[in-house]
């Protein structure tokens, strides 16, 4: 039996019966917790208890406030006058006193028309609020000012069966203490059995969701190796998310099967005059409607040019944030996505500075094993693919592009000719890596299960 259980039991043994509510101070446990102890003890056929349920009168919070300092209304008339201005904390009681015309409004003064009124209703209910009925029809008044309320209590009426009459219980003792110890006592007291081998329920502790953890895991990444973070908006223009990226306006990215447009237009900086230069000069043509069009953003690099504009070299700086793109959802795509993208203005940085940069930022990511290989971006030249071993699957896995910015990117946006390095990665790749995920989608299901068996991989 447990020791709360041996207690209640030995309590009722000298009472027979009981209110859960008048043995709170002696057991020093609430209602409710006694009731469920009662409940234990009932279906091992010890006691029979029985929920009873009581509804009171209460005066609130603000009823007692009235009761104890005086009527709102009457308060006020010890303001006045006063500008009307000057009252709008004491809104409500001035309406109660105009209604009752116990004041007037003059102009933007507010007046006393009775210095002492008599006592109302209200005033007298509350004086008698003990006597008070729950059908007394007088109780509208009071609850229209929301100065009363009704409260229900919950308590058990515990009996002991005739079992219960005739079990003998002894407490056991639950915790050694050195008084115990220090003498002979603890071998004439009964303690307690545990056993090791009874199942518990399981405890499921809060956890963060994967991408999250993901999130601050790649951010934490950035952080040690020295670079600085940065954001853009979700809404940009085409001449920030493609223009100023050297992507010609007619190319098959910018049209509405992979882009999100939205309405309206977006003006363009100081910056648009050289890349429009730079676009008639290499693709022919350039139309500033077509550039003022606003988008979501389909890439993070969006905010990277906007940010060459902004910087001075030697820079470091990264991003973490979602993209959005007109595409079919599948086990690794979706319209929606997390994008990380580091850049490195440096005069002196090269391709080789790149490739220590991926293998620094994949190493201390936990990735055992990365390969690059040539690749094509509108932007980069040299550009790359970067591929992690996918150890889950046995397999290697593309996560993202990078490479050197073009020069046609780089001097409209920085003013000058400096190697730029970047790099961008799909997040939810990392995470699918991190976590043997086969599905992109299953990131973005409530699935609890997996919420709470998820463990690392990498």
């Amino acid at each position: 039996m447990h020791p709360s259980e041996a207690k209640l039991m030995n309590l009722l043994k000298l009472a027979k019966t009981a209110k859960a509510s008048q043995l709170v101070n002696k057991l020093d446990m609430n209602v409710g917790v006694i009731g469920r102890v009662a409940y234990s003890l009932s279906e091992k056929g010890f006691l029979t208890l029985e929920k009873t349920e009581e509804s009171k009168l209460q005066l609130t919070k603000e009823g007692k406030s009235v009761k104890k300092n005086g009527l709102p209304e009457r308060l006020l008339l010890e303001l006045l006058p006063q500008p009307l201005e000057s009252l709008q904390k004491d809104r409500l009681a001035l309406n109660w006193a105009l209604k009752r015309k116990w004041v007037e409004i003059k102009g933007n003064n507010v007046t006393a028309v009775l210095k002492t009124p008599p006592k109302t209703r209200e005033e007298t209910l509350l004086e008698k609020f003990k006597e008070l009925k729950f059908e007394d029809p007088e109780l509208t008044l009071l609850k229209k000012r929301k100065w009363v309320e009704t409260k229900k209590t919950i308590d058990y009426v515990l009996t002991l069966t005739d079992e219960g009459k005739t079990t003998s219980v002894k407490e056991k003792v639950t915790q050694v203490t050195p008084d115990m110890l220090m003498g002979k006592k603890w071998k004439t007291l009964d303690f307690q059995s545990f056993s090791p081998n009874t199942s518990v329920p399981n405890f499921y502790a809060g956890r963060f969701h994967p991408l999250t953890d993901t999130i601050e895991k790649v951010r934490r990444v950035f952080l040690d190796m020295g670079f600085t973070e940065s954001e853009g908006p979700y809404i940009t223009s085409s001449f920030w998310c493609f223009d100023s990226l050297f992507v010609p306006q007619d190319h098959p990215a910018r049209e509405m099967q992979d882009t999100f447009y939205l309405d309206g237009t977006i003006d363009l900086p100081p910056v648009a005059e050289k890349v429009a230069s730079i676009h008639e000069q290499f693709w022919g043509n350039w139309d500033d409607e077509e550039s003022k069009k606003k988008v979501l953003r389909t890439h993070t690099t969006a905010v990277s040019a906007k940010i060459l504009t902004e910087t001075k070299p030697p820079a470091k700086v990264f991003q973490i944030g979602r993209s959005f793109r007109n595409e079919t959802v599948d086990y690794k795509h979706g319209a929606e996505f997390y994008q990380v993208e580091g850049i490195v203005v440096d005069e002196d940085a090269n391709f080789n500075n790149l490739i220590g940069y991926l293998k620094n930022f994949f190493g201390k990511l936990g990735v055992p094993k990365i390969r690059i290989r040539p690749g094509y971006f509108p932007y980069t030249e040299l550009s790359a693919e970067v591929d992690v071993w996918f150890e889950h699957k046995k397999s290697w896995l593309e996560l993202g592009g990078a490479g050197i910015f073009r020069p046609e990117v780089v001097k409209p946006l920085l003013g000058e000719d400096i190697p730029v390095l970047a790099w961008g990665l799909g997040l939810e790749r990392i995470a699918m890596m991190n976590y043997g995920i086969n599905d992109f989608r299953e990131l973005y299901k409530s699935n609890l299960k997996t919420l709470r068996n998820r463990r690392s991989l990498i």
